[in-house]
């Protein structure tokens, strides 16, 4: 069985995908900071709460099965995607309204950093949270428990 068929485990997936394709990103804004002219870079933010809201009302998981039954997906990272890109492939854009370094860097290191600190922390509720879940799919099985 495919965890990926249970759609709360599917949003999981996605948040980690997510998570980890935002540090990528904070590492290279880091990686940049003293670099002159280079526009701090950011992802579109992801609504995982939304996500979430849509799996539990009622036709929720129904709505995110039937949609992904009938439309086309990638479903390893050689596959292009329905936008033409890569299955893995996340939009950077260039962060707005930021000060600007005389230098034109719109770095600022200890935002960053704190941005940093913030995906962590959430990355870690994310795997605590699948974690959980795996704990309650093995008990359902009979499986967990201490046995």
């Amino acid at each position: 069985m495919d965890l990926t068929s249970i759609p709360l485990m599917a949003a999981l997936k996605k948040r980690m995908q997510w998570l980890h394709s935002n540090q990528s990103a904070l590492s290279q804004n880091i990686a940049n900071a003293d670099t002159p002219g280079y526009k701090a870079q950011e992802l579109d933010k992801q609504d995982f709460s939304g996500l979430v809201d849509d799996l539990s009302s009622a036709g929720g998981a129904t709505k995110m099965r039937s949609a992904a039954a009938t439309g086309m997906r990638a479903n390893r990272a050689g596959h292009m995607g329905p936008g033409g890109g890569g299955a893995d492939d996340v939009q950077m854009k260039d962060a707005k309204g930021r000060e600007e370094s005389p230098t034109g860097n719109t770095v600022v290191l200890e935002e960053e950093m704190l941005k940093v600190a913030d995906n962590q922390m959430q990355y870690g509720m994310v795997v605590n949270l699948y974690k959980k879940n795996i704990g309650l799919l093995k008990t359902a099985m009979g499986k967990g428990g201490g046995r």
